[in-house]
């Protein structure tokens, strides 16, 4: 079976590529992971799969980033499997761009799906665009969803 990595984190962008994660799934009859990367600085060892039904105050930190990251990581599995696609969820620490592409090789994803934020020329020269290192650097093809504002 097809899987499709899903990048997505904690902005207002994560549900349009959610929805475009679910278009391709449902169309490609693919599984999805749905990932979101969390700075290594707040992690804790993993990646740790998310499941859809734990909740994040069994863990003795709900307030912490990598919580934040697994809240986003099992709305997201709410949305996917409510429309049918078979979904499973990961948090992972690192580098977003470097992860989403050692993740997408580590499982064979057929597609990478990420959102991409509108940064201002000088933003992105301090920041960077975790979307076009990981076009740059990816074995699969990568959708981005430029209808994220």
């Amino acid at each position: 079976m097809k899987t499709l990595l899903v990048a997505v984190d904690n902005s207002a962008n994560a549900r349009k590529v959610i929805s475009l994660a679910a278009e391709q799934a449902l169309a490609q009859q693919a599984a999805v992971v749905v990932l979101c990367c969390v700075d290594l600085s707040y992690s804790i060892a993993g990646p740790y799969e998310v499941e859809l039904g734990e909740d994040p105050a069994d863990f003795g930190c709900a307030l912490d980033e990598q919580q934040a990251a697994a809240a986003v990581v099992r709305q997201a599995l709410t949305e996917l499997q409510g429309v049918g696609v078979n979904a499973r969820g990961r948090v992972v620490a690192g580098e977003p761009a470097e992860t989403i592409v050692a993740q997408a090789n580590e499982l064979n994803a057929t597609m990478i799906i990420m959102g991409r934020r509108h940064l201002s020329p000088f933003r992105r020269l301090l920041k960077g665009s975790h979307s076009a290192l990981v076009i740059e650097n990816a074995d699969c093809p990568v959708l981005v969803d430029v209808r994220a504002d």
